[in-house]
């Protein structure tokens, strides 16, 4: 079983998320490979049974929120070869995330009525609520290992 987890940090906060998400994923037996996009090899990804994937929200606090543009631009090649349902969006954030896990989606090529888990965090720290959300990810029937 293995998960990638891969992102884009701009202060240091979202770095941090993914490697508390790595370093849980971990802790539950998985084979984690932590990245950067910016270092990130996309062919990596086949081998791959979970992608989370994310970065820090980017706009004008209530409104316009979006994923930053290196994000995007390093993304795009990842986009349609893990399944939605396999796929899980992380972000940090100051005041709101808005639109920012649709648009995550796009980049992705997953419809909009597709289910993908999702994280956000102000802290950038693992709480109990994430630690859930990520257990009923890993436990999902889908998978057959």
């Amino acid at each position: 079983m293995k998960a990638t987890v891969v992102y884009y940090s701009h202060k240091g906060k979202t770095v941090g998320y993914a490697r508390e998400i790595a370093m849980y994923l971990w802790s539950k037996g998985w084979n984690v490979s932590l990245s950067s996009l910016s270092d990130f090899k996309p062919e990596r990804i086949r081998d791959t049974d979970l992608l989370i994937t994310g970065c820090w929200t980017c706009g004008w606090f209530v409104v316009g929120q979006h994923p930053h543009r290196t994000w995007v631009d390093l993304s795009r090649p990842l986009a349609g070869i893990i399944p939605a349902e396999q796929t899980l969006f992380f972000t940090t954030y100051k005041i709101h995330t808005g639109s920012m896990f649709r648009k995550m989606k796009k980049v992705m090529q997953i419809p909009r009525e597709s289910h993908s888990p999702e994280l956000k965090s102000k802290t950038g720290r693992l709480t109990e609520k994430d630690k859930q959300i990520l257990d009923q990810f890993i436990r999902n029937k889908r998978f057959n290992f």
